[in-house]
């Protein structure tokens, strides 16, 4: 029997225009929060806050590094600023062989 191999699985569909899902949802939490800050701000304190929002947000729907979403870097920065972080310096014996440290 032939079994179809799927194809470009890595790739997202575009569903809205030149837009995946994931784009489309980032710029519209852009568009919605920066209309928040219009209701909520007057004058140049909503220019600078909507230049931050659009900003951040197209960031996050447009911006690959290396291949992969911004969305990922900053969720990789998370996880190492709040993770637990231990260095262990041990003297003598063989540098070359790991030991796990015993809680």
């Amino acid at each position: 029997m032939k079994f179809q191999v799927p194809q470009f699985i890595e790739t997202e569909t575009k569903l809205i225009g030149p837009l995946t899902l994931r784009q489309f949802l980032f710029v519209a939490g852009g568009v919605s929060m920066t209309a928040m800050a219009y209701i909520a701000l007057n004058g140049i304190y909503f220019a600078i806050a909507a230049i931050l929002i659009l900003g951040f947000f197209g960031a996050l729907a447009f911006v690959r590094i290396d291949g992969q979403p911004f969305f990922n870097y900053l969720a990789y920065m998370l996880a190492y600023t709040l993770g637990a972080k231990r260095y262990i310096y041990r003297t003598g014996g063989n540098q070359n062989q790991f030991t796990p440290p015993h809680a």
